[in-house]
């Protein structure tokens, strides 16, 4: 009986170190979002201010000169980043951290999955051939225990000699 509250209370007492520890990591990880929270949003408020400031400039406020520029006009990308609240554009970008193709991710791991997929083949072919020789080596020694070695010749009993 004392053997089953002994592994109880450890069991218990595992538990309690599992949750505290899971505790200590959520803790970590939440101020760590807070942390890039704030850098995100100071980033985005100096965007802000300085869109704001463009869209004041003359470039955007003389249509001779705005037209003149043609295809190279930032004053609509400089009113896009004024529309948007620095403080929701922040708060996109966390949720951007924790999308797994967020900030870009999936293109960089594509663009080094193409620059090694020489390395992938090769290992596919080595890992290949190795089932394969693995597979007739089965196969010749199926062959070789289903054959049987001759007891009678011509009718006669062979006879062991050592």
């Amino acid at each position: 009986m004392g053997c089953i509250n002994y592994y109880k209370q450890t069991g218990d007492h595992l538990d309690m170190i599992i949750r505290y520890v899971g505790l200590t990591f959520l803790c970590i990880c939440g101020m760590l979002q807070f942390r890039n929270y704030n850098r995100y949003l100071v980033d985005h408020r100096r965007k802000h201010d300085e869109a704001a400031t463009y869209l004041n400039s003359d470039v955007c406020s003389d249509p001779i000169t705005k037209a003149q520029l043609g295809t190279f006009n930032l004053c609509e990308k400089a009113a896009h980043i004024v529309a948007e609240n620095p403080r929701s554009a922040a708060f996109y970008d966390i949720l951007n951290d924790w999308y797994p193709c967020g900030h870009g991710r999936c293109d960089g791991v594509g663009d080094w999955l193409m620059a090694n997929v020489h390395w992938f083949v090769m290992v596919i072919v080595v890992i290949g051939m190795m089932i394969y020789f693995k597979w007739v080596e089965h196969q010749r020694d199926v062959l070789y225990t289903r054959m049987r070695l001759p007891t009678m010749l011509a009718g006669q009993p062979v006879q062991h000699v050592d």
